[in-house]
């Protein structure tokens, strides 16, 4: 993931703004769009993102996988 920067960008805006904290799909798509301008591309990172399974699931509730996170943060991602 760190080799697309899109992904990565995308993931840091996540977790930058939303941490661990449950939310739903469109606040995650919001975050990437505002860190990257562009809804369409947020969206294609979210989708990236959610296949990648980078993603806990609460019902239709999504946060960041604590242990992925976790290890995000160490390699200073």
């Amino acid at each position: 993931m760190y080799a697309n920067r899109a992904l990565a960008s995308g993931y840091r805006a996540v977790s930058d703004e939303l941490g661990g904290e449950l939310t739903d799909a469109e606040e995650i798509v919001t975050a990437i769009g505002y860190a990257d301008g562009d809804e369409d591309e947020a969206r294609w990172v979210f989708a990236c993102l959610e296949a990648l399974q980078v993603f806990d699931k609460e019902g239709t509730r999504l946060r960041l996988e604590p242990l992925f996170r976790r290890c995000w943060s160490l390699a200073g991602a």
